[in-house]
Protein backbone atom coordinates (compact mmCIF):
# COMPACT_ATOMS: atom_id res chain seq x y z
CA UNK A 1 0.00 0.00 0.00
CA UNK A 2 1.48 3.52 -0.71
CA UNK A 3 -0.03 7.02 -1.37
CA UNK A 4 2.10 9.03 -3.22
CA UNK A 5 2.08 13.73 -4.27
CA UNK A 6 2.44 13.10 -7.82
CA UNK A 7 1.96 16.28 -10.47
CA UNK A 8 0.46 16.14 -13.81
CA UNK A 9 1.99 19.62 -15.66
CA UNK A 10 -0.09 21.29 -18.62
CA UNK A 11 0.75 22.69 -21.58
CA UNK A 12 0.92 26.30 -19.37
CA UNK A 13 3.36 25.28 -16.87
CA UNK A 14 0.63 24.69 -14.46
CA UNK A 15 0.59 21.47 -12.10
CA UNK A 16 -2.11 19.67 -11.42
CA UNK A 17 -1.84 17.45 -7.67
CA UNK A 18 -2.70 14.23 -7.31
CA UNK A 19 -2.71 11.02 -5.57
CA UNK A 20 -0.71 7.98 -6.99
CA UNK A 21 -2.15 5.26 -4.60
CA UNK A 22 -1.67 1.62 -4.62
CA UNK A 23 -4.06 -0.53 -1.91
CA UNK A 24 -4.99 -4.45 -2.41
CA UNK A 25 -3.06 -4.84 -5.97
CA UNK A 26 -4.67 -1.97 -7.03
CA UNK A 27 -3.45 1.31 -8.64
CA UNK A 28 -5.57 4.35 -8.91
CA UNK A 29 -5.34 8.25 -9.33
CA UNK A 30 -6.87 11.08 -7.20
CA UNK A 31 -6.90 14.16 -8.19
CA UNK A 32 -7.09 17.36 -5.67
CA UNK A 33 -8.29 20.47 -7.70
CA UNK A 34 -4.89 21.87 -5.96
CA UNK A 35 -2.45 23.31 -8.64
CA UNK A 36 0.65 25.23 -8.60
CA UNK A 37 1.12 27.92 -10.90
CA UNK A 38 4.73 29.14 -12.65
CA UNK A 39 5.66 31.91 -9.73
CA UNK A 40 7.28 34.62 -10.59
CA UNK A 41 6.65 36.84 -7.50
CA UNK A 42 7.26 36.35 -3.91
CA UNK A 43 3.80 36.18 -3.42
CA UNK A 44 3.17 33.70 -5.85
CA UNK A 45 6.15 30.93 -4.43
CA UNK A 46 4.60 31.60 -1.21
CA UNK A 47 1.33 30.78 -2.86
CA UNK A 48 2.32 27.77 -4.42
CA UNK A 49 4.49 26.52 -1.23
CA UNK A 50 0.92 26.56 0.84
CA UNK A 51 -0.74 24.77 -1.89
CA UNK A 52 1.41 21.65 -1.67
CA UNK A 53 1.69 21.61 1.97
CA UNK A 54 -1.87 21.32 1.70
CA UNK A 55 -1.57 18.68 -0.87
CA UNK A 56 0.89 16.78 1.44
CA UNK A 57 -1.61 16.69 4.78
CA UNK A 58 -4.12 15.56 2.36
CA UNK A 59 -1.92 12.54 1.20
CA UNK A 60 -1.04 11.75 4.64
CA UNK A 61 -4.54 11.65 5.71
CA UNK A 62 -5.66 9.85 2.84
CA UNK A 63 -2.91 7.35 4.01
CA UNK A 64 -3.97 6.78 7.33
CA UNK A 65 -7.21 6.60 6.14
CA UNK A 66 -6.41 3.57 4.43
CA UNK A 67 -3.55 1.82 7.00
CA UNK A 68 -7.26 2.30 9.46
CA UNK A 69 -9.23 0.79 7.13
CA UNK A 70 -6.91 -2.56 7.35
CA UNK A 71 -7.03 -2.38 10.89
CA UNK A 72 -10.72 -1.28 11.51
CA UNK A 73 -8.64 1.46 13.28
CA UNK A 74 -10.53 5.18 13.29
CA UNK A 75 -7.84 8.06 12.51
CA UNK A 76 -8.02 10.48 15.15
CA UNK A 77 -9.09 13.37 13.02
CA UNK A 78 -12.73 11.39 12.12
CA UNK A 79 -12.80 10.14 16.03
CA UNK A 80 -12.87 13.75 17.03
CA UNK A 81 -16.03 14.42 14.51
CA UNK A 82 -18.99 15.66 16.15
CA UNK A 83 -21.96 13.27 15.22
CA UNK A 84 -25.11 15.81 15.44
CA UNK A 85 -22.78 18.31 12.83
CA UNK A 86 -22.32 15.39 10.94
CA UNK A 87 -26.05 14.40 10.95
CA UNK A 88 -26.74 17.98 10.63
CA UNK A 89 -24.85 17.87 7.35
CA UNK A 90 -26.21 14.64 6.29
CA UNK A 91 -29.74 16.24 6.35
CA UNK A 92 -28.68 19.59 4.80
CA UNK A 93 -27.61 17.11 1.56
CA UNK A 94 -30.36 15.16 1.63
CA UNK A 95 -32.51 15.37 -1.84
CA UNK A 96 -35.16 12.60 -1.55
CA UNK A 97 -38.80 13.17 -0.84
CA UNK A 98 -38.65 11.59 2.86
CA UNK A 99 -36.46 14.30 4.08
CA UNK A 100 -38.98 15.55 6.39
CA UNK A 101 -39.27 11.82 8.28
CA UNK A 102 -35.01 12.28 8.69
CA UNK A 103 -35.21 15.94 9.75
CA UNK A 104 -37.45 15.00 12.85
CA UNK A 105 -35.31 12.25 13.22
CA UNK A 106 -32.50 14.65 14.40
CA UNK A 107 -34.47 16.85 15.93
CA UNK A 108 -35.99 14.07 18.22
CA UNK A 109 -32.13 12.69 18.58
CA UNK A 110 -31.14 15.49 19.87
CA UNK A 111 -34.17 16.52 21.80
CA UNK A 112 -33.20 13.10 23.58
CA UNK A 113 -29.37 13.74 24.27
CA UNK A 114 -30.65 17.27 25.97
CA UNK A 115 -32.26 14.52 28.45
CA UNK A 116 -28.42 13.36 28.92
CA UNK A 117 -27.26 16.39 29.13
CA UNK A 118 -25.37 15.81 25.71
CA UNK A 119 -24.59 19.07 23.83
CA UNK A 120 -21.81 16.85 21.22
CA UNK A 121 -21.47 13.05 20.82
CA UNK A 122 -18.73 11.61 18.90
CA UNK A 123 -19.06 8.41 16.89
CA UNK A 124 -17.54 6.02 18.84
CA UNK A 125 -19.76 7.11 21.72
CA UNK A 126 -22.70 5.96 20.14
CA UNK A 127 -23.04 2.67 21.53
CA UNK A 128 -25.93 -0.10 21.85
CA UNK A 129 -27.23 1.43 24.93
CA UNK A 130 -27.46 4.52 23.98
CA UNK A 131 -29.35 4.11 21.11
CA UNK A 132 -31.42 1.86 22.76
CA UNK A 133 -32.19 4.55 24.66
CA UNK A 134 -32.97 6.75 21.71
CA UNK A 135 -35.32 4.37 20.66
CA UNK A 136 -37.44 3.91 24.11
CA UNK A 137 -37.59 7.78 24.08
CA UNK A 138 -39.53 7.65 20.93
CA UNK A 139 -42.04 4.88 21.77
CA UNK A 140 -42.69 7.02 25.18
CA UNK A 141 -43.33 10.47 23.60
CA UNK A 142 -44.79 9.61 19.88
CA UNK A 143 -47.57 7.49 18.58
CA UNK A 144 -48.00 4.80 15.61
CA UNK A 145 -45.52 4.26 13.02
CA UNK A 146 -43.50 7.42 14.11
CA UNK A 147 -40.93 5.63 16.27
CA UNK A 148 -40.21 2.98 13.94
CA UNK A 149 -39.85 5.66 11.04
CA UNK A 150 -37.56 8.20 12.75
CA UNK A 151 -35.11 5.21 14.30
CA UNK A 152 -34.69 3.75 11.25
CA UNK A 153 -33.46 7.34 10.01
CA UNK A 154 -31.16 7.51 12.23
CA UNK A 155 -29.95 3.79 11.62
CA UNK A 156 -29.87 5.03 7.61
CA UNK A 157 -27.19 7.92 8.93
CA UNK A 158 -25.02 5.34 11.24
CA UNK A 159 -24.84 2.74 8.08
CA UNK A 160 -23.86 6.43 6.46
CA UNK A 161 -21.03 7.36 9.05
CA UNK A 162 -19.85 3.52 8.96
CA UNK A 163 -19.06 3.98 4.75
CA UNK A 164 -17.59 7.41 5.89
CA UNK A 165 -15.35 5.44 8.00
CA UNK A 166 -16.49 7.73 11.28
CA UNK A 167 -16.69 3.94 13.21
CA UNK A 168 -16.59 0.37 11.97
CA UNK A 169 -18.77 -1.45 14.25
CA UNK A 170 -23.25 -0.64 13.93
CA UNK A 171 -23.95 0.24 17.41
CA UNK A 172 -27.97 -0.17 16.49
CA UNK A 173 -27.67 -3.71 15.32
CA UNK A 174 -29.86 -6.13 16.99
CA UNK A 175 -32.32 -3.36 17.85
CA UNK A 176 -35.23 -4.24 16.31
CA UNK A 177 -37.08 -2.15 15.64
CA UNK A 178 -40.93 -2.60 15.06
CA UNK A 179 -44.11 -0.96 13.12
CA UNK A 180 -47.05 -0.43 15.32
CA UNK A 181 -49.68 -1.82 13.62
CA UNK A 182 -52.77 0.11 15.41
CA UNK A 183 -54.01 3.16 14.69
CA UNK A 184 -53.34 5.38 17.23
CA UNK A 185 -53.80 8.72 15.63
CA UNK A 186 -56.72 11.11 16.64
CA UNK A 187 -59.88 11.09 14.72
CA UNK A 188 -62.32 13.91 13.63
CA UNK A 189 -66.22 12.94 13.50
CA UNK A 190 -68.47 14.81 11.27
CA UNK A 191 -69.95 16.01 14.32
CA UNK A 192 -66.06 17.82 15.29
CA UNK A 193 -65.43 18.59 11.96
CA UNK A 194 -68.66 20.54 11.49
CA UNK A 195 -67.23 22.27 14.81
CA UNK A 196 -63.79 23.09 13.51
CA UNK A 197 -65.27 24.45 10.32
CA UNK A 198 -67.39 26.99 12.57
CA UNK A 199 -64.41 27.75 14.52
CA UNK A 200 -61.62 30.90 13.89
CA UNK A 201 -58.79 29.90 12.22
CA UNK A 202 -55.44 32.38 12.05
CA UNK A 203 -54.48 31.26 9.03
CA UNK A 204 -57.60 31.04 6.70
CA UNK A 205 -55.76 29.06 3.72
CA UNK A 206 -54.49 26.65 6.49
CA UNK A 207 -58.45 26.13 7.06
CA UNK A 208 -59.27 25.74 3.65
CA UNK A 209 -56.35 23.09 2.97
CA UNK A 210 -57.12 20.70 6.30
CA UNK A 211 -60.80 20.54 5.45
CA UNK A 212 -59.72 19.55 1.86
CA UNK A 213 -57.48 16.71 3.18
CA UNK A 214 -60.54 15.78 5.89
CA UNK A 215 -63.02 15.55 3.08
CA UNK A 216 -60.47 13.91 0.34
CA UNK A 217 -57.90 11.70 2.02
CA UNK A 218 -54.81 13.98 0.54
CA UNK A 219 -51.81 13.79 2.27
CA UNK A 220 -50.21 17.14 3.48
CA UNK A 221 -47.52 16.79 0.88
CA UNK A 222 -50.16 16.55 -2.33
CA UNK A 223 -52.23 19.28 -1.17
CA UNK A 224 -49.67 22.00 -0.58
CA UNK A 225 -48.49 21.10 -4.17
CA UNK A 226 -52.00 20.92 -5.58
CA UNK A 227 -52.84 23.39 -8.75
CA UNK A 228 -55.36 24.33 -10.92
CA UNK A 229 -53.66 22.20 -13.36
CA UNK A 230 -54.82 19.12 -11.12
CA UNK A 231 -58.33 20.18 -11.98
CA UNK A 232 -60.58 19.21 -14.45
CA UNK A 233 -63.74 21.24 -13.93
CA UNK A 234 -65.82 20.18 -16.81
CA UNK A 235 -65.75 16.45 -15.75
CA UNK A 236 -65.11 17.33 -11.79
CA UNK A 237 -62.28 15.32 -11.25
CA UNK A 238 -59.14 15.82 -9.32
CA UNK A 239 -55.98 14.18 -10.60
CA UNK A 240 -52.68 14.29 -8.63
CA UNK A 241 -49.48 12.37 -8.14
CA UNK A 242 -48.62 11.11 -4.57
CA UNK A 243 -45.67 13.12 -3.81
CA UNK A 244 -44.77 9.76 -1.02
CA UNK A 245 -45.24 7.16 -3.95
CA UNK A 246 -44.23 8.28 -7.44
CA UNK A 247 -41.27 6.64 -7.24
CA UNK A 248 -41.99 3.28 -5.79
CA UNK A 249 -45.41 2.49 -7.16
CA UNK A 250 -47.09 2.55 -10.95
CA UNK A 251 -50.50 3.53 -8.99
CA UNK A 252 -49.09 6.99 -7.75
CA UNK A 253 -51.26 8.72 -10.15
CA UNK A 254 -54.80 8.76 -8.44
CA UNK A 255 -58.38 10.28 -9.56
CA UNK A 256 -60.72 11.62 -7.57
CA UNK A 257 -64.14 12.48 -8.06
CA UNK A 258 -64.78 16.22 -7.03
CA UNK A 259 -68.01 16.66 -4.78
CA UNK A 260 -69.78 19.66 -3.82
CA UNK A 261 -67.74 20.72 -1.03
CA UNK A 262 -64.30 19.94 -2.73
CA UNK A 263 -65.49 22.38 -5.17
CA UNK A 264 -66.28 24.96 -2.63
CA UNK A 265 -63.02 24.56 -1.03
CA UNK A 266 -60.97 24.88 -3.98
CA UNK A 267 -62.82 27.82 -5.47
CA UNK A 268 -62.73 29.39 -8.79
CA UNK A 269 -60.44 28.20 -11.60
CA UNK A 270 -57.19 30.74 -11.84
CA UNK A 271 -54.04 29.98 -14.21
CA UNK A 272 -52.99 26.68 -14.45
CA UNK A 273 -49.76 26.93 -12.68
CA UNK A 274 -51.56 29.10 -9.65
CA UNK A 275 -51.35 26.86 -6.44
CA UNK A 276 -54.80 25.83 -5.17
CA UNK A 277 -53.84 26.66 -1.32
CA UNK A 278 -51.00 29.09 0.03
CA UNK A 279 -49.82 27.20 2.81
CA UNK A 280 -46.83 28.45 5.42
CA UNK A 281 -44.33 25.99 6.18
CA UNK A 282 -45.14 22.50 7.29
CA UNK A 283 -44.12 23.79 10.73
CA UNK A 284 -46.53 26.89 10.55
CA UNK A 285 -49.26 25.05 9.28
CA UNK A 286 -49.42 22.70 12.30
CA UNK A 287 -48.98 25.67 14.69
CA UNK A 288 -51.98 27.31 13.04
CA UNK A 289 -53.93 24.17 12.89
CA UNK A 290 -53.21 23.79 17.08
CA UNK A 291 -54.52 27.24 17.54
CA UNK A 292 -57.60 26.90 15.52
CA UNK A 293 -58.17 23.22 16.93
CA UNK A 294 -58.16 25.02 20.71
CA UNK A 295 -60.63 27.80 19.46
CA UNK A 296 -63.04 24.80 18.23
CA UNK A 297 -63.00 23.17 21.68
CA UNK A 298 -61.68 20.44 20.53
CA UNK A 299 -59.11 18.64 23.31
CA UNK A 300 -57.68 15.67 20.42
CA UNK A 301 -53.95 16.01 19.53
CA UNK A 302 -54.50 16.71 16.34
CA UNK A 303 -52.36 16.63 13.16
CA UNK A 304 -52.62 16.96 9.66
CA UNK A 305 -52.29 13.35 9.35
CA UNK A 306 -55.23 13.04 11.33
CA UNK A 307 -57.42 14.38 8.63
CA UNK A 308 -56.60 11.56 6.13
CA UNK A 309 -57.32 8.74 8.84
CA UNK A 310 -60.37 10.80 10.17
CA UNK A 311 -61.50 10.55 5.85
CA UNK A 312 -60.69 6.78 6.10
CA UNK A 313 -62.26 6.02 9.35
CA UNK A 314 -65.69 8.16 8.43
CA UNK A 315 -65.83 6.78 5.03
CA UNK A 316 -65.66 3.41 6.59
CA UNK A 317 -67.74 3.67 9.87
CA UNK A 318 -70.48 6.27 9.00
CA UNK A 319 -70.82 6.25 5.34
CA UNK A 320 -70.34 2.43 5.09
CA UNK A 321 -68.34 2.33 2.47
CA UNK A 322 -66.45 -0.36 0.66
CA UNK A 323 -62.97 -0.98 1.98
CA UNK A 324 -61.67 -1.53 -1.89
CA UNK A 325 -63.18 1.71 -2.67
CA UNK A 326 -61.80 3.49 0.26
CA UNK A 327 -58.72 1.78 -0.42
CA UNK A 328 -58.77 3.53 -4.35
CA UNK A 329 -59.51 6.62 -2.81
CA UNK A 330 -57.07 7.20 -0.81
CA UNK A 331 -54.85 5.72 -3.38
CA UNK A 332 -53.73 2.91 -2.17
CA UNK A 333 -52.86 -0.35 -4.30
CA UNK A 334 -53.83 -3.37 -1.93
CA UNK A 335 -55.72 -3.29 1.37
CA UNK A 336 -53.41 -3.66 4.03
CA UNK A 337 -52.97 -0.03 4.88
CA UNK A 338 -56.75 0.36 4.83
CA UNK A 339 -57.51 -2.60 7.09
CA UNK A 340 -55.70 -0.84 10.09
CA UNK A 341 -58.91 1.63 9.83
CA UNK A 342 -61.15 -1.11 10.99
CA UNK A 343 -59.36 -1.53 13.81
CA UNK A 344 -59.84 1.96 14.75
CA UNK A 345 -63.16 1.09 14.06
CA UNK A 346 -63.64 -1.83 16.19
CA UNK A 347 -61.81 0.39 18.98
CA UNK A 348 -64.70 2.72 18.08
CA UNK A 349 -67.11 0.40 18.94
CA UNK A 350 -65.34 -0.75 22.23
CA UNK A 351 -65.50 2.81 23.66
CA UNK A 352 -68.96 3.53 23.09
CA UNK A 353 -70.04 -0.17 24.50
CA UNK A 354 -68.04 1.20 27.59
CA UNK A 355 -69.59 4.57 27.64
CA UNK A 356 -72.80 3.44 28.50
CA UNK A 357 -74.16 4.57 31.85
CA UNK A 358 -74.50 1.87 34.55
CA UNK A 359 -77.85 1.04 36.39
CA UNK A 360 -78.78 -0.39 39.36
CA UNK A 361 -81.20 -3.24 39.27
Amino acid sequence: MGVKLRANIKSNGVKSLFLDITNNGKRYKEYLGINLKPARTPEQREQNKENKKLAESIRAKKELELQAKDYEYTPTFKKNVDFIAYFTKYVADYKHTDLRIIKYSLHWFTKYLETLNIKTIKPKQLDVKLCKGFYSYLQNNLNGETPYNYFNKFKQVIRQAINDELMFKNPTDGIKATRDEGLKKEILSFDEIAQLARAHSPNQEVKRAFLFSLYSGLRWCDVKELTFANVDFANLKLRYTQAKTKKKSKNATNTIDLSPMLLKLIGEPQQPNDTIFNLPSHTGALKTLKDWVKNAGITKKITWHCARHSFAVNQLSELKTDIKTVADLMGHSGLKYVERYSRAIDEKKAQAINSQPEVEY
